[in-house]
């Protein structure tokens, strides 16, 4: 996806998110806005249809939903014309709430399977390392060959064979 789309997804997360005053309260108002998308996925081929009018899409959207919060936030992505931005913002909003509760996300890429052990130990040294609990997705990646790659937010490692040999390439280029 695009950088604009990407930022322009994150602030509409971020007006949400500061809806709620407490982190009970964001959570509540997720999964609001997550059951407001499910009811609404049926009407998606209208929703996403630029020649139906904005006045139908909305009320097609009121008839649908329930007074709340959600409703009032989809009724301005429809009147914004950013209705399509609907699933990265809801994955923004999942990562606000996830920093509420002190929770940091991280992927783990490796050549190949990695036992539980391993798993448990690589959690240990990222959460003592960035003080923080995090939510560890572990990934394979055969183009690797062996090694490992992380990334967390801005924070990225990688020490892998592949690696390596990109850099050996550029040595031998100079």
């Amino acid at each position: 996806m695009k950088t604009g789309t990407l930022i322009l997804a994150k602030r509409y997360a971020v007006a949400y998110d500061r809806i709620a005053k407490n982190t009970d309260e964001a959570a509540h108002n997720l999964t609001e806005l997550e059951n407001c998308l499910k009811e609404l996925q049926g009407l998606s081929i209208y929703l996403d249809n630029p020649t139906i009018s904005e006045e139908v899409k909305i009320s097609l959207v009121q008839k649908a939903l329930s007074q709340n919060n959600a409703l009032a936030f989809v009724i301005v992505l429809i009147k914004e014309k950013r209705f399509y931005l609907v699933n990265e913002i809801l994955k923004e909003i999942h990562s606000l709430l996830d920093l509420r509760r002190g929770i940091k996300k991280a992927t783990v890429t490796s050549a190949a399977a990695l036992d539980e052990g391993i798993k448990a130990k690589i959690q240990k040294f990222l959460e003592d390392y960035f003080k923080t609990k995090l939510a560890l997705e572990f990934k394979e990646d055969k183009g690797l060959i062996s090694g490992i790659k992380i990334k967390a937010g801005d924070f990225y490692i990688e020490d892998s064979a592949a690696s390596r040999l990109r850099e050996l390439a550029g040595i031998l280029r100079e």
